[in-house]
């Protein structure tokens, strides 16, 4: 115990960069988080962290020591949590999920809904567009929207599918016109997503498979909520996933803009770390998001 102890503070200097913010976190001295570091040191015969009076610098075997401590730290709560479940208490504790910032009034229905069952269930909700590192987040579940998903280590399970569109306001459309094919998209204002793993162009489905649209952006914005904004001031036309643009096509300030060609269904993926004991709160928790997010 005295050991999972030293490497759970360890893991808590590189997380937070400091051996203060350590201390201050697991309510001890310096001096205690610097000694339980020293002794993993001498007892792995290795330097983890390189430290002056100025600065500290974690080492390449702190990093994979570091990494292996934070994936038994986990699988311990995991199981402490199922064992605990299984003996009739109800689901509690911390539920961290990561998402695109675009998901993220969705997803608030969805915290809000299981909570209403589960009170003591909480949520540490992290929404951002960048890909999530699960051992340094210490994420539960990450959402994503793809066509697909690369092969890795984690365990991903599909939600449900949205479709791609092309979306502008009413005010751009009455304006500037509506275009009927790709071939008038050249004299439109498009806006580009830069948060986007489609980059510089968007995705069209041909005979061939999926093609790429290349467009002269008017603008490109990294921020699903600015880009958002931007169709509806009626700075041009973008493309969005539906899931994305419905409340906004319900409220009347954004119109689906038909092409004569059509774009990719996106997937919306649950991506969860490949875990021995899963906490119960989590697997009811994905249950509950399958429901939410059935068509």
């Amino acid at each position: 115990m005295d050991k999972l102890r030293k490497m759970a503070v360890f893991a808590r200097v590189v997380e937070l960069g400091s051996f203060a913010a350590a201390a201050a976190d697991q309510n001890v001295t310096p001096a205690i988080v610097g000694r339980h570091v020293a002794d993993l040191e001498a007892m792995l015969d290795q330097r983890l962290i390189n430290r002056t009076t100025r600065s500290m610098e974690i080492t390449e075997a702190g990093q994979r020591y570091y990494h292996g401590c934070k994936a038994m730290l986990v699988q311990l709560d995991a199981l402490e949590q199922e064992v605990s479940d299984q003996h009739g208490s109800r689901p509690a504790g911390i539920i961290r999920l990561a998402a695109p910032e675009g998901l993220g009034s969705l997803l608030l229905d969805a915290a809000e809904s299981f909570q209403a069952q589960y009170p003591e269930v909480l949520f540490d909700l992290i929404f951002d567009n960048a890909q999530t590192d699960f051992v340094s987040a210490n994420v539960d579940i990450a959402v994503r929207l793809a066509i697909s998903l690369e092969d890795s280590s984690l365990i991903v399970s599909k939600l449900s599918n949205t479709r791609l569109g092309l979306f502008a306001a009413p005010s751009y459309l009455e304006k500037n016109g509506t275009p009927a094919g790709v071939s008038d998209l050249g004299s439109h204002a498009c806006l580009a997503f830069g948060g986007s793993r489609f980059g510089d162009s968007w995705p069209l489905v041909s005979q061939t498979g999926v093609q790429k649209l290349r467009q002269p952006w008017r603008l490109v914005m990294n921020q699903t909520h600015i880009y958002r904004d931007a169709l509806v001031r009626g700075m041009g036309i973008g493309l969005l996933p539906e899931i994305m643009a419905a409340d906004l096509v319900e409220a009347g300030l954004l119109s689906p803009v038909a092409l004569d060609a059509r774009f990719p269904d996106v997937g919306v993926f649950a991506v969860y770390p490949n875990r021995a004991f899963q906490p119960r709160r989590v697997s009811l928790f994905l249950q509950h998001l399958r429901l939410k997010m059935k068509p």
